[in-house]
């Protein structure tokens, strides 16, 4: 469920939140994290034609994972991570790996990368 001040912002969240609410329904009764919705999220916004870009705002390329200095625990942990977020994206469409990999960074094309950047 998600709350909007007025029905012109939800209309105009709509489009967005489309992917996200498939996915979340999908999943039922499982809830993901907020790191497994985040990164969701952040890969529907990269697959959808932008409207605006922000020079404000740090390019995921820009953000660093911390991967090679984690220990193995916390690095297993963000590997479960990885493997839900591979799960719930594909309840929006079983395709969207291939795409994925074409439309983010070099650096975030394997989930737990992209999780370690988010999470």
């Amino acid at each position: 469920m998600a709350r909007y001040c007025n029905t012109t912002c939800q209309k105009q969240a709509w489009s967005g939140h489309k992917r996200e609410c498939k996915c979340l329904r999908s999943f039922l009764p499982r809830h993901p994290t907020d790191s497994v919705r985040l990164a969701g999220r952040l890969i529907f916004a990269l697959l959808s034609p932008t409207k605006s870009i922000s020079n404000e705002l740090y390019t995921l390329e820009e953000h660093e994972s911390h991967l090679n200095s984690m220990s193995e625990q916390k690095k297993q942990g963000l590997s479960q991570l990885a493997s839900i977020l591979e799960l719930y994206v594909q309840q929006e469409d079983s395709n969207l790996t291939q795409e994925m990999t074409s439309a983010l960074p070099p650096s975030c094309q394997d989930p737990l990368s992209l999780i370690a950047k988010v999470g």
